[in-house]
């Protein structure tokens, strides 16, 4: 758990108390980046970048705040930031076939299962799908939010959202005809 005084020793530059916080959330926003990262090493780099940018801001952290949902924050923005210079065009179509017929898949896993098949699909789609599916499903921004981050019309981001979840139900479907 991270105290009030780790938060402030933090603030102040303390080695131990940043080493606290890593302990507690770097597997947590590592989750976070691997849902934004096409492969476990640049999801590796967006958690370093976030920790860097999270240490090189302490000065101005407010310490009666919690520090979850602010780093939540700085790792989102790295993810996106990351994206957009590191993976050309993320927007850019899919010439992939749509126009299957979408199956349900309803497995009885257990969860730590599910979300690494959940990881393993969302790897799966093209950038600008996977970024805007998160973006919207996970961390709840409004398309017209997902726009003004991404640098793209409303309407962009809801049709890679619209065609994310087709992709999704399509990877799904053919997994299913696999088991």
């Amino acid at each position: 758990m991270i105290t009030k005084e780790i938060v402030i020793g933090f603030s102040k530059g303390e080695k131990a108390a940043f080493d606290k916080i890593y302990a507690a959330f770097s597997a947590s926003m590592f989750g976070v980046c691997l849902r934004y990262a096409r492969c476990r090493d640049d999801a590796k780099d967006m958690l370093q970048e976030s920790f860097i940018k999270l240490y090189n801001s302490r000065e101005s952290i407010n310490i009666d705040m919690p520090i979850a949902p602010w780093l939540k924050t700085i790792t989102i923005r790295t993810a996106l930031n990351y994206i957009k210079k590191n993976y050309s065009n993320i927007l850019v179509e899919n010439e992939l076939k749509f126009d299957k017929a979408i199956m349900d898949v309803e497995d009885e896993v257990d969860k730590q299962e599910l979300m690494e098949k959940l990881i393993k699909i969302l790897q799966q789609l093209p950038d600008g799908y996977r970024t805007v599916f998160n973006l919207y499903t996970i961390d709840n921004l409004t398309h017209k939010e997902i726009a003004e981050y991404l640098s793209i019309s409303e309407g962009t981001s809801k049709s890679q959202y619209f065609k994310a979840k087709k992709m999704i139900q399509e990877l799904l479907a053919v997994e299913k005809q696999l088991l």
